[in-house]
Formats: C-alpha cells, structure tokens, sequence
C-alpha cells in the first residue's frame, strides 16, 4: 500500500485531470443541497460549516444556494492547532495561502448541523485522507461521524490507505453517482 504522502500527490494530479469536472460538481452540489433541505425542519435555517474550496477540492455550494439564504455558513480558520469557525463577514488568505473567515460569530462543531469535510480522497470506510497537518482530525475527533458529509469524485473512491487511529471518518459520501453511507447498512455499499 502507498504511503500518505505519496498517495496525496497521485490523487492531487488525478483531481486536476477529472473529465467533465464542473458538470459533476454540479451534481455533487446538487445532491448535498438535497440531503440539507430534506433534513431541516419547515422554515428553519441549518447551520453548516463548509469550507472554501481549492483547485483539490469540489466546491460544496453553488452561489445561488448561498446566496438564497437557505443555510447559514461558518468557515474554517485556523488557531494554533485546531480550528474555529465563523460566519465570514469578509474573506482574507489566511495559513497555507487558504481562504479563511473574518468574522465575530463563531460556531462550535458540536451544534452545526452538518459538518461538510474538504479531502483529497476517501477509503472505502468513510476515512479521510486529508493535507497531512490534522487541523480536521484534531478539531472534529469526537463529533458524531453522522453529521460529518464528505465529497467525492466516483473515479476516485475508494481511495485505499493505511488508516490511522487519529484518522476520522464521515457518515455520508456524496459523489457524482451516488451517496455512500457508513457503516454499511445491511450489506449495501451505498444508496442512489
């Protein structure tokens, strides 16, 4: 089996080389938005950290799905080890030249609805393959996986590495094709 980091830089080049790209992160956006709108109840608001996309990950959001005030966004910005977030009144490049929230209101993991996890990749056990500094493996150890929803490309899961304890898992992996689901529910793999 690969190592991490020489996993990350195959995925990486594999993302940067997706045919038809933006039509299935259209889908992915289009899926994610299904699953937060059936989940909430009637006229209220969902809480969700998300995160600024980079040119490795899908966008979770569509602008006309933020911008329709239908969810309530907090991004992540980085503070000595872990991560707080906040809902951006502005944006500025913060650590690793990432995008990261200027703002006073802040949410803590544990009330957000849902937590959406940026990754380079995804085993076929819900687990992360992340950058390699453990911001989100830190910050998000003891959230419930059920409110954490990772994104995916279908070419690219599973995407097998030796997984370590610190490593954490989703409970939903939305790709282009289908929601995959963990643990397993009576053997399937995953739902349509």
């Amino acid at each position: 089996m690969e190592s991490k980091q020489e996993l990350r830089k195959k995925v990486k080049e594999a993302l940067l080389s997706i045919p038809f790209r933006k039509e299935k992160e259209n889908r992915i956006q289009n899926a994610l938005q299904e699953i937060i709108v059936a989940s909430r109840p009637e006229n209220s608001i969902p809480n969700i950290i998300a995160y600024f996309a980079d040119r490795y990950e899908i966008p979770p959001f569509s602008e006309d799905f933020i911008n329709g005030k239908k969810i309530r966004c907090y991004y992540p910005k980085i503070v000595g080890t872990k991560l707080v977030f906040l809902k951006p009144d502005r944006i500025q490049t913060g650590a690793f030249g990432i995008f990261e929230p200027i703002g006073e209101e802040e949410i803590a993991p544990d009330q957000a609805d849902w937590i959406l996890v940026p990754a380079l990749g995804w085993n076929s056990e819900g687990a992360r393959l992340g950058r390699g500094k453990g911001f989100y493996d830190r910050t998000l150890a003891k959230i419930p996986k059920s409110k954490l929803i990772g994104l995916t490309f279908e070419s690219l899961f599973p995407c097998e590495f030796a997984v370590e304890a610190h490593d954490i898992r989703v409970g939903t992996l939305i790709s282009e094709k289908k929601n995959h689901c963990f643990p397993k529910k009576s053997g399937e793999n995953s739902v349509p």
